[in-house]
């Protein structure tokens, strides 16, 4: 290996790096090129590991990772070495260095997932519109290809989906579906806290009380309903609270979650729920719609059912600590 030194902690240069990377284009890489504070919100912050390598002075190649978390468990954002340097081990010795600082600390393993505290933005192929965080490592890619060298394994993998909404029409069969939801006393509605019953307790009943925080603090906003109309519109699934943000190009409509009670599942609520959101985001001014789930998630049948496309597969990779007594 040529003479390169290498170095901990942040440094402005490794943007080089990153974007010259993509501007390369050789990776077909689907990450969104960074300004200079969106690379130090991403990087220079609290509980990272970040290790760099340089020769003659000048950055070539750098790894970053989250520091455990109470799992004991760390996350590898982001490897790259720029293509003039490669061949030559750098990322492998790069991915040492960390795994040594990493593994002596009692760390479990480490892990490319959408748990990691930062989110690389990307761009959806063939589009200008964007997605906020990369929910794993672009399968396929170099920096797949190099981990699964250096003794990773994929344990799951992300799909993201995409449809464009600014003209969105709501399929036909879900169109039938409502229709019949509506016979059996269940309205697919704008939650409204003077009619509606239970939306505080409906994410015990989904099993992800996590999300209630999120969506109690923004009832004001606009939030979709499945409510039985038997039951004194009882809330038995919902999605929200529907927001809007620039994401690229185009303006990405953003939701918290959706869910149906259990007692109500095999029915299409959760189908009705996601086309009839589509349908809202688009006129609250959302051009597009873009979210990733588990490759075997059942929930893929919801998407695709409203017209999302799968555009890209995130790897989901892991290496244990190989101590034992870890």
């Amino acid at each position: 290996m040529a003479a390169y030194l290498f170095r901990y902690g942040f440094n402005e240069q490794l943007l080089d790096i990153y974007n010259g990377i993509l501007e390369d284009g050789r990776d077909k890489l689907p990450y969104r090129m960074l300004t200079p504070e969106e690379f130090r919100s991403i990087f220079l912050v609290e509980r990272r590991i970040t290790i760099w390598a340089s020769l003659e002075g000048v950055p070539v190649a750098f790894i970053s990772a989250s520091l455990p978390d109470e799992n004991k468990k760390a996350y590898l954002s982001y490897i790259g070495v720029l293509p003039k340097h490669r061949k030559r081990g750098l990322g492998s010795a790069l991915l040492r260095r960390l795994e040594q600082e990493l593994f002596r600390t009692k760390t479990k393993a480490i892990e490319t997932v959408f748990y990691d505290s930062v989110s690389l933005p990307w761009l959806i192929p063939g589009t200008t519109d964007g997605h906020p965080c990369a929910p794993g490592v672009p399968s396929g890619s170099s920096g797949e290809k190099l981990l699964l060298r250096n003794g990773y394994s994929e344990w799951c993998a992300q799909i993201a989906y995409y449809t464009p909404v600014n003209h969105y029409v709501i399929p036909r069969p879900i169109v039938n579906l409502e229709s019949q939801l509506w016979d059996r006393g269940i309205e697919i509605i704008k939650y409204n806290p003077l009619l509606h019953n239970g939306l505080d307790t409906i994410f015990d009943r989904i099993g992800n009380p996590g999300w209630k925080k999120g969506v109690m603090a923004n009832v004001h906003l606009p939030i979709l309903v499945a409510s039985d109309m038997n039951r004194d519109n009882y809330v038995i699934g919902y999605t929200g609270p529907l927001t809007q943000v620039r994401e690229g190009d185009g303006i990405r409509g953003n939701f918290c979650g959706i869910g149906t009670d259990p007692a109500y599942r095999n029915l299409g609520i959760g189908k009705c729920l996601f086309a009839r959101m589509c349908y809202e985001q688009s006129r609250y001014g959302a051009t597009f719609m873009s979210l990733y789930t588990g490759e075997t998630m059942s929930a893929r049948k919801v998407y695709e059912a409203a017209g999302c496309r799968p555009v890209a597969r995130f790897s989901n990779l892991r290496k244990i600590n190989p101590d034992p007594e870890y």
